[in-house]
């Protein structure tokens, strides 16, 4: 019994498989470009997993690099101005979530949460004559609110650019995190009954069960072919080293006729020949086709 909501935190398993990249099957944090970047970053707390989210988004991903320089202690931890720690401690000093520009708004040019809005939709939708208005209030209140020289309100606001059209939210980030750090820690400590999970999920998609299959013999993990006296209809455990394909994922073959294959089995058990299989499976859909897919599965 797996409980999801008390997973133990900060899992030294689960930030080695993320550190290592074998993220096949984890959500949000798979594919060749996050991998990449998590084998560099090497994650160690939620936030970690959090701000890659939040970061590997067109345009904030250039701010990837920092995090991660900063994060070893190849760049210094720097601020543009000591207020902005209180809003940017946590990804150090990098901005990050959609939340960030707007609290930085608020703290350094004297927006309120009415205002804050609509310079957030005017960021978001990228319109020009409301970027050029904004800019204006922006600057001119980093100056008067902020006691700011006009050079750093501009760099301040430069901050922004990777923003201007795409920005993550924060809640996002941590329920999309949530949800990475449990299929990376049942990847971590139970591989064949997650492999097993991903390839049931994906059954219709032939590329990424390939994927998968690729990812198991990796994981020495070894994904026998379909048996009409072993398989069930979807991809099962045989043990932590082995996983039997499911019959649903075979085409042609149908769902319904697997269905019928593994009932006639329970009731009156193992089919002993090819013979015996055709006298005693009995199904309308039963044809030439699917007898072959079946014969070459």
């Amino acid at each position: 019994e797996i409980d999801l909501d008390n997973l133990p935190e900060n899992d030294k398993k689960t930030y080695e498989l993320l550190a290592k990249g074998e993220t096949i099957g984890v959500f949000q944090l798979s594919g060749g470009g996050m991998t990449k970047w998590l084998k560099e970053l090497r994650p160690s707390d939620f936030n970690d997993i959090m701000a890659m989210i939040a970061l590997f988004r067109p345009g904030p991903m250039a701010n990837i690099p920092n995090y991660i320089n900063r994060k070893h202690g190849r760049e210094k931890v720097t601020y543009l101005d000591p207020r902005l720690e209180k809003i940017l401690g946590k990804t150090y000093g990098v901005v990050t979530y959609q939340e960030d520009v707007l609290l930085i708004a608020i703290e350094m040019a004297g927006y309120n949460w009415e205002t804050v809005d609509k310079f957030r939709k005017a960021i978001g939708k990228k319109i020009p004559a409301e970027m050029a208005k904004q800019e204006k209030t922006f600057l001119e209140g980093c100056q008067k609110h902020g006691g700011l020289p006009p050079e750093k309100a501009e760099a301040l606001w430069k901050l922004f650019d990777p923003f201007k059209g795409y920005g993550f939210n924060k809640a996002h980030a941590a329920s999309y995190a949530q949800v990475a750090y449990q299929t990376a820690y049942m990847k971590a400590h139970y591989p064949a009954e997650f492999m097993t999970a991903v390839m049931t999920a994906d059954s219709g998609d032939t590329e990424k069960i390939a994927e998968s299959i690729t990812e198991c013999k990796r994981m020495g993990i070894e994904v026998l072919p379909p048996d009409v006296n072993e398989s069930f209809g979807a991809f099962t455990v045989v043990n932590d080293r082995a996983i039997r394909f499911g019959l649903f994922s075979i085409k042609n073959l149908g769902e319904e006729i697997a269905g019928a294959v593994i009932e006639e089995r329970k009731t009156s058990g193992p089919f002993k020949s090819f013979s015996d299989f055709l006298d005693r499976v009995h199904h309308k859909n039963l044809n030439k086709k699917s007898l072959e897919s079946l014969i070459k599965a």
